[in-house]
């Protein structure tokens, strides 16, 4: 199930479920056609309710939307692209991973190991990317200021919906809700200075430097998550393109391995971008966002997050 939130017209959260009709995206009003079918009036109105009531409520949003396209007005049902959407969850913690894929690794490590960073293959590289920084898609997002080197990163990301404390990879896998897309954009001036200091936070947190969503595709959905398919386009021109199946560090050892900190519903896990980013590149000042760009970031099971550079 393809399920995100999106703003109502009193700025309430509400839920809805992405489906395709005649060859179009629509968006069920979840609230609207729960309570419609007379049979769950007390079902969750925010994501977080949602998660939480685990797979009950997930079936029983699986037969409201069965229902509804059997027997539902028109007016519980929208325009994807007019639906005013939310980031698809209230981030507690997002823990963006980096390196993961074999060839980024490789573009990239000669330029950071020049700037002092080190190489730890034994263990996943991880840095913190704050929920102050998400926006949903369709935002316009802002350089920093002063930044020339402003780059884009497509992340398949593991959105966490139980505590998972100290697990095993089967466990850890255990404790996803679904997926979703972050676009680690990133002040690579900034990043190069805090890398020297063998640190990263400013350059990867700016306002507004979280794309994230456009929703959620339960994790029901992906059995093996090693099959999803990440890409990024900028006007139209593909830059990255990867597979899951080259990770480095898979969803679940990710997810394993970072629970040692303790996770919680709301967590974010991201597995790192593939090669193709701007700073690998041997003329990157051509490839980095410029004003005026348009970012999609794709992963084809579950949709396209969109970011246009002021």
């Amino acid at each position: 199930m393809k399920i995100g939130r999106y703003q109502g017209p009193q700025g309430d959260e509400r839920l809805g479920i992405v489906i395709e009709q005649a060859g179009m995206l629509t968006v069920l009003d979840l609230q609207s056609a729960a309570v419609a079918s007379g049979k769950y009036k007390q079902f969750p109105t925010s994501m977080d309710g949602f998660i939480d009531g685990g797979e009950t409520v997930l079936s029983q949003a699986y037969a409201i939307l069965e229902w509804a396209q059997n027997q539902g007005e028109s007016n519980w049902f929208l325009n994807e692209i007019d639906t005013p959407w939310m980031t698809p969850i209230n981030v507690r913690n997002c823990i963006a991973g980096g390196r993961n894929f074999a060839a980024h690794r490789a573009e990239t490590l000669e330029y950071w190991t020049k700037q002092g960073a080190k190489l730890h293959s034994e263990i996943p590289m991880g840095f913190i990317k704050l929920a102050s920084s998400m926006v949903p898609t369709r935002s316009t997002v802002h350089r920093p200021a002063g930044c020339e080197w402003f780059d884009y990163e497509v992340e398949a990301t593991a959105v966490i919906g139980s505590q998972a404390l100290n697990v095993d990879e089967t466990a850890g896998l255990k404790a996803i809700f679904g997926y979703t897309i972050l676009n680690d954009l990133s002040a690579r001036e900034m990043q190069r200075k805090e890398m020297a200091n063998q640190s990263i936070l400013l350059g990867k947190n700016y306002p507004e430097l979280g794309p994230l969503g456009p929703w959620i595709l339960t994790a029901d959905e992906v059995p093996d998550p090693s099959v999803l398919n990440v890409r990024l386009t900028v006007n139209g021109e593909p830059r990255q393109e990867a597979s899951c199946s080259d990770l480095i560090f898979s969803f679940p050892a990710l997810v394993s391995h970072w629970s040692k900190m303790g996770l919680a519903r709301g967590d974010l896990i991201t597995v790192g971008s593939p090669e193709g980013v701007a700073i690998g590149r041997p003329d990157p000042m051509a490839f980095y966002l410029q004003s005026g760009d348009i970012v999609r970031a794709e992963v084809s099971q579950i949709g396209v997050l969109e970011t246009y550079i002021a």
